[in-house]
This record gives C-alpha cells, structure tokens and sequence, in this order.
C-alpha cells in the first residue's frame, strides 16, 4: 500500500476557496462556430454523435485534457449560449457532449445511462439515494458502492431549486493536505478499506458491500472514493460497525471536507453542465426547496464516463 506523504503545493491540484474568485479558471462558453454547428443540425440531434460535430468535438477534448486531466478536476459550461434549444435539444446536446469524454456507465439495475436527479421525497437516513432527496451536505464521489467507479461525473441543470440546491466541489488533494497537517496516523487508517453499502444494487450471489480504501495513491495520482453513510451502513451489512477510531477519524475527515475554506460554490442555472473527474473531486449540494408545481421542481441529469484514453 503506497501512501502519499507529501503536502501537495500545486494549485492545479490542491485548489481552495479563492478559486471562487477566479470564474474564467473553472466557468466556460462554448464558442459561436460550436453553437452554429450544433445549430444547423437541431431537428437532427436525437440521431447526431459527437464526430458529425468537428468543431465542438474538438474543443471538448480540449477542455477534458486541459480541466479534468491536466487541471483544476472540474469546469462549468455556461449554458445561457444554450438559450435557443428546446429542453430535449439540451439533452441531446448533454449526450453528445458526453460521449466524447469516454464510455457512457450503466448507473443501476434499469440499465440507465442517463438518471434523472429531483427530489423523490425519500430520506438519506432511511436508505435513499443522495441524488432521489433534497438533503444537502454529503459530499461525496459518485458511485463509491462500485470497485471501478466511473472516472468523470457530468451533470446537466434542466431546472435549478426554487432556492437552494448550490453545487459545492472540493480537491480531494486539499483535504490530504490537511489530513496529513493534522494527523499522518489518520492517513494511514483512511488508506485502508471500508465496506461501502450497495444500496440493493447488487445481483444474486453478489456481495451487497464493496470493499475498498477512500485514498489510494497509484501511478502517481491521488484517488479518493467516499459517502459517509454508505460506510456506516456497509460495514454494519457485514456486522463490523465502525470503531472509535475510525468514527473519530471519519468525523475529521467530514470536518475538513466541510470546512467552507476549502469549497468552490456555483450555482447552476438552466442549461448550465458540468463535469468533473471522479477520483479527485469532492462534491456535494446545499439542501433546497423545491416548487410545488411538478413542472417547475429542480430536474437534473446525471451521467457516469469511463475515461477512453
């Protein structure tokens, strides 16, 4: 088991608040040529992939090796220059984006690949999934019940929360940082494994837990998987509830992820989308409140991407 036993200075990497400051580092336009071209095919796109798109192609690639691989983890696409597409041209647009990032996951047992997130009334404590509640605060990795966790998350906001639900991203390498400041020994627990609950997503003969650490550190990259109930209830699936210490420790760790320090805001707005690399970027929401209207509640969609390099 490798450990990384180093502070990490590079900005790139372990960015804090201050980028908040700093829009044009993690917010983009898509450019005019990309538009038009995405433009001149609109009654088309449910049949369009990404290489009828040169252009946009092109700059999307750009923005994976410059944002999610090489930079900061994460950017924003600024969808007001989407203003003039329809809800479902969106969407297409959203899939065709998508696809050239990699290979679109399976997220669940329906075998889908775009999963809406809106409030279903369901609760985190009473086994629900992050994305079916309106509860804010668990930052987390996307699909850390999986032991090959998808590489980039994108999110589309069709309808943002009547107020409330902000995005939050926080470097997984910022909170190394200042676990390692505090504590090395606590390192040491949080490289080892924990049991993550599947959450019934699991097939017959299949174990109903994963069992994985929440850092690693392999071919010289930091990866960290994490969502705190899904250990609580995993290990408790697999009667080893969590000791003192590791309570202890976990505690820390939730303290330093949300610690408002460290943590970009955004708030997504109609047609705003954004990717961000699983491994290394925390995320998570502020708790909202929703419209009564069923056609005005906050709707989001979600995709999972295996990095196609």
């Amino acid at each position: 088991m490798e450990i990384l036993q180093n502070l990490i200075s590079d900005d790139n990497l372990a960015w804090k608040k201050s980028l908040d400051e700093h829009t044009d580092s993690f917010l983009i336009k898509l450019s005019h040529d990309s538009i038009l071209e995405l433009d001149k095919k609109k009654d088309n796109l449910q049949s369009s992939k990404i290489n009828d798109f040169p252009i946009l192609e092109y700059e999307i690639l750009k923005l994976k090796e410059s944002y999610l691989i090489q930079g900061n983890g994460f950017f924003i696409l600024d969808g007001s220059c989407l203003e003039n597409f329809s809800n479902e041209n969106v969407k297409e647009i959203f899939r065709i984006i998508s696809t050239c990032f990699g290979q679109l996951y399976v997220q669940n047992i329906k075998n889908e690949k775009f999963v809406t997130i809106t409030d279903e009334g369901k609760s985190m404590k009473t086994g629900g999934r992050y994305h079916q509640t309106k509860e804010g605060g668990s930052f987390h990795t996307d699909s850390p019940q999986w032991s090959k966790v998808p590489d980039f998350v994108g999110l589309l906001c069709i309808r943002p929360a009547k107020i409330g639900g902000i995005s939050k991203f926080v470097s997984a390498y910022t909170i190394h940082n200042q676990i390692l400041k505090l504590n090395p020994d606590f390192l040491k627990l949080l490289y080892k494994k924990f049991h993550f609950d599947k959450r019934n997503e699991f097939q017959k003969n299949e174990s109903p837990t994963t069992f994985e650490p929440i850092f690693k550190y392999e071919d010289n990259e930091l990866k960290f998987r994490y969502l705190r109930n899904y250990i609580n209830d995993g290990q408790k699936i697999v009667n080893q509830p969590l000791s003192s210490d590791q309570n202890h420790v976990l505690d820390q760790l939730d303290k330093a992820i949300h610690d408002e320090n460290f943590s970009v805001s955004y708030n997504l707005s109609q047609y705003d989308m954004t990717f961000f690399n699983n491994h290394r970027i925390i995320h998570g929401r502020t708790s909202f409140e929703d419209y009564m209207e069923s056609d005005k509640k906050r709707y989001m969609v979600r995709v999972w991407i295996k990095n196609n390099r």
